[in-house]
Parts: structure tokens; C-alpha cells; sequence
């Protein structure tokens, strides 16, 4: 277990910086804008509600950006970064951090014939395209400036790795979220580019319910500032790639370096030594 302390002074680092986040209005995005700000950072901003991103600009004054945003939408992914692109020049990093969980996949609807109605995919789509989107949007703005170091982090959730009953569908995007980054850290590198998850355990946010943190008790609960720390690491240091951090009760702890020591153990010796090599190969 690999545990990251989190040093203030160097925050900083993020003068003159810009840096775009997506479900930017509220919670754990919010907080990553505060703290830029706070810290000097030019800001692209995008989320869904008009309402809380307008109130958010107002509370920072100075190089703030903000867009309407529907991150399932293609077009207003596209449009936040030709924003951020148009009025700084230049993007340093990209915390695709919206999402959403509410869905209810077990239940059943039909329509007006008794046919069975398909599920709801609206977390898919969010949690998990629009990911992708953000991604694919990154890569491509980053290439303008090769030369310039540049950071993607991902929000994924402690879903990404623990059943998450009744979130069936947000269990499977953020599972797809650590994948994604799994399959692109070696690639992406390459290009000057890093990227990272942050999964986030229990977190006090608008999406929880009052009875969930009521059944929650005194079990480690992050604040949306504490999580915020963890995706801004990586631009803090920014050698940091392909790391899962697992945020609980604020302590910032990195998932895929254990599991890569401790492969022997549950895969077999032969096996985890063939598949060792078969990646290098596969990725080198």
C-alpha cells in the first residue's frame, strides 16, 4: 500500500496554470475549482447546472471560464475545451470529474403493448462516455503543445472496485473509468501526457442521502475538499502516472501499485510471469 501525503506548499505550483473540470458547479468539482483559484490557477469550468456554475464564477472572480456543459453530449464537450482553447491558448490539465447515480436498472417498465421497456443507460452515458469523451477531447488539445507536460485525472469511485448495490450501472462505468485510464497510462505517456484515477470511498456530497450517512456512522468519510486534494495531485507532481488513488476519510491511498506486487500471489508464479511479458510486449 503506497500512501500519498498531501504538502499545501505546493499547491503553488498551480499559478498561471489552466486547468478545465467537468461537473464543475457542485461538490467534489467544486472544490477542485476553489482550491485552483485560491492557488492562481485560470480555470475552464462546465456542468449541467446553469444556476450553481454562475454562482461559482461570481464567488471567483479573475480567469474563469464557464460553460453549460452535458458531458454525454459530444458537442458540448467539444465546445467547453474550443472555450478554455480560445481564451488561455493553452489547457495544462483536464480533471473529468462529472457524473451522476441515478438509475434503476432491475426495475421494470413496458410500454403501451406489455413489451418490456430497455433500461435507463443515462449513467453509462454520463459516468462513462462522456468520460471518454473528455479523454479523446485532452489528448487531442495536448497535442498542440507537445513539449508542455500535461495531465489528465479521471474521477472513477470505490465502485470501480467494490459492489455498489443498487448502482448497478455507476458500478460498471466507474469500472470502465479504471480501465480506461489502465489502458492508456502506457500509451499516453509517450506523448508527454500523464494520467491518473482518483476513487473515491464514502463522500459527503448532494448525491448522498441523509440516511445514507446516517447508516454510515463513524466509518471514514471524505470531505469534497479532501478528494479535491487527490486530483490535483497529480498536477502537483506531475511524474505521477497510471495510479488509482483511493481517497478514505482524506488519507490518499494508491491501489495499482499492490496490486501489481502482489500478482504472483493470486495469479501463480508462471502465470504472472508469462502475463508480465506478454504486456511488455504488448505495450512497449
Amino acid at each position: 500500500m503506497s500512501t500519498y501525503p498531501f504538502d499545501k506548499e505546493q499547491l503553488q505550483n498551480l499559478r498561471g496554470r489552466t486547468i478545465l473540470i467537468t461537473g464543475a458547479a457542485s461538490g467534489i468539482g467544486r472544490a477542485a475549482a476553489q482550491i485552483a483559484h485560491d492557488h492562481g490557477a485560470n480555470l475552464v469550468l462546465g456542468d449541467l447546472n446553469i444556476e450553481e456554475g454562475n454562482k461559482l464564477v461570481k464567488e471567483l472572480p479573475g480567469p474563469v471560464v464557464f460553460l453549460r456543459t452535458d458531458i454525454s453530449k459530444w458537442n458540448d464537450v467539444l465546445s467547453l475545451f474550443e472555450a478554455g482553447y480560445k481564451e488561455y491558448g493553452m489547457i495544462h490539465a483536464v480533471l473529468a470529474n462529472a457524473g451522476m447515480n441515478k438509475e434503476d436498472l432491475l426495475a421494470e417498465s413496458l410500454d403501451a403493448n406489455g413489451r418490456l421497456l430497455p433500461p435507463n443507460l443515462g449513467s453509462i452515458d454520463v459516468n462513462l462516455v462522456g468520460t471518454i469523451y473528455t479523454v479523446k477531447l485532452a489528448v487531442h488539445f495536448f497535442s498542440k503543445w507537445p513539449e508542455t507536460k500535461c495531465q489528465i485525472v479521471l474521477t472513477a469511485s470505490a465502485a470501480s472496485y467494490l459492489d455498489t448495490p443498487p448502482l448497478y450501472l455507476y458500478c460498471a462505468a466507474k469500472t470502465g473509468v479504471l480501465g480506461l485510464m489502465r489502458g492508456l497510462r502506457s500509451q499516453l505517456v509517450k506523448q508527454n501526457i500523464t494520467i491518473n484515477v482518483v476513487a473515491p470511498w464514502m463522500t459527503i456530497t448532494n448525491m448522498v442521502s441523509p440516511s445514507l450517512i446516517e447508516l454510515w456512522g463513524d466509518l471514514p468519510a471524505n470531505q469534497p475538499w479532501g478528494v479535491a486534494h487527490a486530483l490535483l495531485l497529480p498536477l502537483l507532481q506531475p511524474d505521477i502516472n497510471g495510479k488509482a488513488f483511493f481517497v478514505a476519510g482524506h488519507r490518499i491511498i494508491d491501489l495499482e501499485d499492490r496490486l501489481s506486487e502482489t500478482q504472483p500471489s493470486w495469479m501463480g508464479e508462471q502465470l504472472s510471469s508469462d502475463i508480465k511479458e506478454g504486456q511488455r510486449r504488448l505495450t512497449s
